[in-house]
């Protein structure tokens, strides 16, 4: 990797060179007619050019994110290389950038990549994923750690979605209204309402509707959002502004389809083999021939057939806050104060991974406060800050297997509090030198029960019964084993076993494990009884330090080193209640330039990033033999590789841009543990000597494989042509296509758990006025109509399931402003 930071810097320094050349040949303004223009960003809490900003990001702005059909964050992907979205069901989505980041649906893991709505940071990514993008400035997203600036520390990166915020002496509107296949309609529009000389109130609002990709209704979309902003400014000193948001989101939700079944195969390298599902990308899980398919497969421990999915999917979630920006400019700096108040409510209903089915009944409430002074003292620039968190969630959850039932009921809770400072010492007018600390502290807690009913094939674990001896045992025969309806309470279940005749008579809920044999002794239920009441609390001291020089007011290079931690955290999981925190260090060499007068833009930036105790989320077996979702703290890895963003406008009609990545992102360390029949991992393994469930424990070294969703090569490449008609008409044609290399979805590496390299390109044809004040447009997205894999996953009770991409779209846009 030094020779790669060493060639690195070597490019960069001639790039830079020759501009110094170009510069001095060229007298005309650089920001010449014509020109590329400039987008301004606040990543470093102050307003700054992009190009100026002396950090790994990249920014998308309002019209880039309609002109691309981006309706939801999910859909950044299509315009930043480094970013990965994976979301298996229900409302949490997991967020990566290089490799960074944890699969996982339960909400007491903190993100990878931190999420901010309107400067506010958000504890769950769902509170920002949920949120439409309508009436957007921005979106900015930070690539690597950020452990000075940011509320809560992020070891992958932050996502910045900042609304447009009110103009003040300014009454204007504007609407964007679109129509697609899938019966697809979005409307979004605005209204700024200059209320007086020194305030403006900004109303925004979308709906957002579409037929689901999948032949059972899911991928769908059902979104409203309402957005209000005041801003007021009674002296030239202070700005306040006052913004409330609310979302709500409907529909079917998330959907995914089979892809095959897993059998004991003892001529298989992992001694499983796939049997294909007759199914294309697009089946869905709860559709007739799904459903006929899922009762031919068997589920573990009861090892009966399996029931067609018992409920329909449903999400029904409403998220909403308040929140404040204070400035305040004084002799000694600015102060900024931000008070928020966010809050999401609400349930859902889903198949994935194949369950049957699975419930989600949650409530969190998050309030914050952060305050910083900005300013300046002789040579030193200063952002000195304080920042408080508290957040509360209230979960009952199951996730019916049909055979295991796992019921959840928790209380988790975090307080965090940091303070932090970041300091530029400008040198010279061209060279400063940067250097931040930030001190957090954060104080955990959960207080939980997770109980499982757990039916075996005749006794419970050693002497469970299992396949072929199952089959003699009338297990697989019909109407041998219950299966559990969606209860949230073990009384509810226990009272359903005993009104069905399953157990006997008078068997009364007890809180701890009980036993009981079923009345026509085929098998047994196990209820395991394991309460979860643990505190703790983690503190760790984050740094920064960088060069910056400005090798001619268009050049710029930069050198950072910096330090991120993400916060260790307690789970509702069998022996396995507490994980650890997670570290990174990143070394950055980047430059920033613009050429030939304002035409050309090169950015380049080479990266190394150390990586140590990550928490991965994988199914794996507590020492009972039960199977649980657990938090883990995988070994190290190492994190490598460069990009290159370059913008080329030769005439003032026509822009093209290229943005490609290259990814090499190892485990160093990296071993799962876990026991038959849940030891389907295509990795080598030895035995640790101890056993889980009667069998033994695996150790399976995956030390060399991937990171998940850091593909190795990542290209994106556009193209816009305007064509004026007329005096008052322009036709503009954009095209932009983007490559995925192979890259791994799932922590097992299964064949199928490789997402296959691929191209998918987008066209829009427009028809504007030259003052930019209507357009009519005609889009089609995924052109090459290829449903992809975006989240694979090795199903817990023995199916290969995975969700998809979207298929083609098309259809007309309208937009207006006035």
């Amino acid at each position: 990797m030094r020779r790669t930071l060493l060639a690195t810097t070597a490019v960069i320094i001639s790039i830079s060179s020759f501009s110094t050349f170009a510069s001095a040949q060229d007298a005309e303004d650089q920001a010449g007619a014509g020109g590329l223009t400039d987008i301004v960003v606040t990543a470093q809490r102050r307003e700054e050019s992009l190009q100026k900003a002396a950090v790994a990001i990249d920014a998308v702005t309002g019209a880039a994110l309609t002109q691309q059909g981006i309706l939801k964050a999910e859909d950044i992907t299509k315009s930043v290389p480094a970013i990965s979205i994976a979301n298996g069901g229900a409302s949490n989505t997991s967020i990566f950038i290089r490799g960074v980041g944890n699969i996982t649906s339960s909400s007491w893991s903190d993100p990878a990549v931190t999420p901010s709505y309107d400067g506010v940071v958000l504890a769950r990514a769902a509170g920002a994923f949920a949120s439409a993008f309508y009436d957007l400035a921005r979106v900015e997203v930070l690539k690597g750690p950020q452990g000075i600036l940011y509320g809560r520390n992020a070891t992958g990166g932050a996502i910045n979605i900042i609304p447009a915020r009110p103009e003040l002496g300014s009454t204007s509107g504007g609407f964007n209204l679109s129509y697609g296949n899938y019966e697809a309609v979005s409307v979004d529009g605005y209204v700024n309402l200059a209320t007086s000389d020194n305030s403006a109130l900004r109303i925004a609002g979308t709906r957002q509707v579409r037929d689901g990709f999948n032949r059972d209704g899911s991928d769908d979309l059902d979104r409203s959002g309402l957005r209000a902003q005041f801003l007021i400014e009674p002296s030239d000193a202070v700005t306040l502004r006052l913004a409330a948001d609310w979302t709500k989101v409907g529909g079917i939700g998330p959907g995914g389809s089979y892809l095959g079944a897993f059998n004991p195969d003892s001529s298989a390298p992992n001694g499983y083999s796939l049997a294909a599902a007759p199914f294309d990308s697009s089946e869905g899980f709860n559709t007739a021939a799904a459903n006929a398919w899922r009762q031919t497969l068997i589920g573990a421990p009861g090892f009966g057939f399996l029931d067609p999915m018992n409920a329909q999917p449903y999400v029904d979630f409403t998220y909403w806050g308040v929140n404040a920006e204070l400035n305040w400019k004084t002799d000694i700096g600015t102060f900024t104060i931000l008070p928020a108040y966010r809050k999401s409510k609400g349930s859902s209903l889903f198949n994935g991974p194949a369950f049957n089915t699975a419930f989600i009944d949650e409530t969190d409430t998050q309030y914050s406060l952060e305050a910083r002074l900005a300013g300046s003292a002789g040579m030193v620039d200063y952002v000195l800050g304080g920042f408080y968190f508290n957040e509360k969630i209230r979960a009952n959850n199951e996730y019916n297997q049909e055979f295991v039932l796992p019921i959840q009921a928790y209380e988790h809770k975090t307080r965090s509090w940091a303070l932090f400072g970041q300091l530029t010492a400008n040198l010279t007018e061209r060279f400063r030198l940067v250097g931040g600390l930030r001190y957090t502290h954060d104080y955990k807690s959960m207080d939980g029960m997770i109980n499982n009913f757990i039916t075996f094939c005749g006794s419970p674990p050693p002497n469970n019964i299992t396949p072929p001896a199952s089959f003699a045992n009338g297990c697989a025969a019909p109407g041998a084993l219950p299966h559990y309806p969606n209860f949230l309470t073990t009384g509810d279940t226990i009272n359903w076993l005993v009104s069905n005749g399953w157990i006997a008579a008078g068997s009364a809920d007890q809180p701890n494990v009980q036993v009981f044999p079923l009345t026509n002794g085929v098998g047994t239920i196990l209820k395991t009884y394991n309460p979860v009441v643990d505190s703790g609390t983690y503190s760790r001291l984050t740094w920064k330090a960088s060069a910056e020089f400005d090798l001619t007011p268009d050049n710029l290079l930069y050198a950072t080193v910096e330090t991120g931690y993400r916060a260790g955290g307690f789970q509702l999981a069998e022996g396995k209640s507490r994980y650890d925190p997670e570290f990174i260090t990143a070394y950055t060499i980047g430059s920033k330039n613009r050429f030939f007068n304002n035409r050309v833009q090169l950015n380049l930036e080479g990266f190394y990033w150390k990586y140590k105790d990550q928490q991965i989320t994988y199914f794996t077996v507590d020492t009972g033999g039960t199977l649980i979702s657990s938090n883990e703290n995988a070994g190290k890895a190492t994190i490598k590789g460069f990009d290159i963003d370059a913008v080329v406008k030769p005439t003032r009609t026509t822009t093209v841009n290229a943005k490609v990545q290259y990814l090499d992102a190892t485990y160093d360390d990296l071993h799962l543990y876990t026991a038959s029949p849940r030891d389907n991992i295509a990795c080598p393994f030895t035995y640790t000597g101890a056993t889980a469930g009667g069998a033994p424990v695996k150790d399976f070294n995956c030390s060399g494989n991937p990171l998940l969703f850091s593909p190795k090569w990542t290209v994106n490449l556009g193209a816009e042509q305007v064509v004026p008609v007329g005096d008052t008409l322009e036709l503009v044609g954009s095209v932009n296509t983007a490559w995925r290399d192979d890259q791994w979805g799932a922590f097992e590496y299964l064949d199928f758990e490789r997402i296959r390299a691929y191209w998918q390109t987008d066209v829009n044809l427009t028809l504007r006025s030259a003052d930019r004040g209507w357009s009519i447009s005609g889009f089609i997205y995924n052109l090459e109509d290829k449903r992809r894999i975006s989240s694979p996953q090795r199903s817990p009770i023995g199916m290969a399931v995975a969700r998809f991409t979207a298929p083609r779209t098309y259809g007309l846009r309208l937009s207006a402003e006035f």
